[in-house]
This record gives structure tokens, sequence and C-alpha cells, in this order.
């Protein structure tokens, strides 16, 4: 489907989860010599504006980084707050998709590989990226794709990071992560990955996490909650499924609980 934007949900308190974690990520492998090859499967348009109609909508952004920013629950020492910085300069409503945050830690040597299907979304995703011969964009779902171009050919990187983040609005997509991960890992063995997951009351993302982490025993989770999941619309909590990343580096909580009167 081709209805989701992420637009919407930009800054989110789900959005912050992911990127928090995936700055932390790209630290980590970033501290090897070798290059790396960053890649994303559902890229949206890279760079959001928290004023715009869209993203006052929806609030979330106010729920989200706007107040976790407010109230110091982000540790000033995450590499997500460093690139966040660097990214926003001196406008601060900027706020960056997964693919502008990678590319602010970006070394010189290293390539990001980025799919988006939604032809709008696609069409600012290549603006922002035109003319950076480190990056290459492609309009295609990145599921499909990218087990057909892994392992990438020398002289592209051969290690990697991987971010799967599909929007979750059809029940298939649940269904489809587990065996794209095993044909990933078959082809790219080399290749570190994160999965995002929503987690939602009716809790389709439970059977997908365990499945994952039944087949692939170094697999493991980061997984935030703010309210019970009967008492919260929406999403309850996202999570994270990940492999080639240390524990020490994931396993904290992306920013400081919220109490149970909020």
């Amino acid at each position: 489907m081709l209805s989701y934007q992420h637009m919407y949900h930009s800054g989110s308190l789900a959005d912050v989860h992911k990127h928090i974690l995936l700055a932390r990520a790209l630290d980590e492998l970033l501290e090897e010599d070798d290059p790396i090859l960053y890649v994303e499967t559902h890229s949206g348009r890279g760079r959001y504006n928290l004023d715009s109609p869209a993203a006052q909508k929806t609030g979330e952004a106010a729920a989200g980084i706007d107040r976790l920013l407010r109230e110091q629950r982000i540790d000033r020492r995450e590499p997500f707050m460093r690139a966040l910085k660097a990214i926003q300069g001196s406008n601060d409503r900027l706020y960056p998709g997964s693919p502008l945050l990678a590319a602010e830690m970006m070394r010189t040597d290293d390539r990001m590989w980025l799919w988006e299907l939604h032809p709008r979304e696609h069409g600012w995703l290549e603006r922002l990226f035109g003319g950076n011969d480190r990056v290459t964009v492609s309009k295609a779902d990145g599921l499909a794709s990218l087990p057909l171009k892994a392992p990438p050919k020398p002289p592209m990187p051969q290690q990697g990071l991987v971010l799967v983040d599909p929007s979750y609005e059809v029940k298939a997509d649940y269904d489809l992560i587990p065996p794209f991960v095993n044909r990933l890992r078959r082809a790219w063995p080399a290749a570190a990955g994160m999965i995002w997951y929503p987690m939602l009351p009716a809790l389709r993302h439970e059977e997908m996490r365990d499945t994952l982490r039944s087949e692939h025993s170094d697999i493991d989770v980061n997984e935030c909650v703010w309210g019970p999941k009967d008492q919260v619309r929406g999403l309850f909590g996202t999570g994270v499924a990940y492999w080639g990343i240390g524990d020490d580096v994931m396993q904290n909580p992306a920013f400081a609980p919220f109490s149970a009167n909020g």
C-alpha cells in the first residue's frame, strides 16, 4: 500500500526510539576502519519540518521529540543528540528521517543504498540527496529489491547495516519480515541489521518477534513501552530487533520513561 506518509509521525516517540538506537549502532560500526554500506528498505523523504501542518495535525512530535528535549529525557551524550544538533543548525524545527541521520554520521568512504516506493516521498528523497555520489536512491520496495543486490559487489563496502521499517499498514508486512531476514543473512552475512516494529493492542508484532528470535539465536530486541496497551490510543510502544551490534550498545533505554500519570 502507498497511503502511508511518515511526515505525520516524524519526531514521534516511535521515531525517536528508532533513531537513538540507529545512531548507537552506527556509532559502534563506524569505530572500525573499514567503510560500511548503510541500507534502508523504506526510507521516507529523509527530512521533515516539525511545524508542518501534517506534524501539527497529529501532535506526535509535540508529545515526542519536543517533550523529550524539553524535559531532558535523552542523555546528551547520545550519538543521536550530536547528529541532531549538527543537522538542525540554527533551525530546531528540522527533524531528520533515518537516511539524513545516517548521512550525517557517515564518513567519506561510506556508502548508502536507499529504497522508497511512494512516488511523492521518493521525489523528496531524490532531491535531498541529489548530487551526492555516496548515496543511491531507488524507487522500489526494498524488501523485494535488497536481497537481489546482496552481497554488495566491490568496490562497494562489504560491511554494512540494514534498517528495515515498513509501515505495517497491512498484516502481510509482519509475515514478510522473518523470511526476508533469513534470505538477507544468508546472502550478506557480514551485515548487521535492525528491524523496527510497532507495538499495537492487536499484538501482531509478538509472533514476528518471537519467530525472528527462535530462528536466529543472536537476534535480540530493545522494546520501549510508554503506556498500558489498553489505555493508549494506537501505539503503546515500539521495538527494534537487531543483530551484529553489541548488547552493551543496544540494551540501554533510549530515553527516560514517563511516569504512570504522564
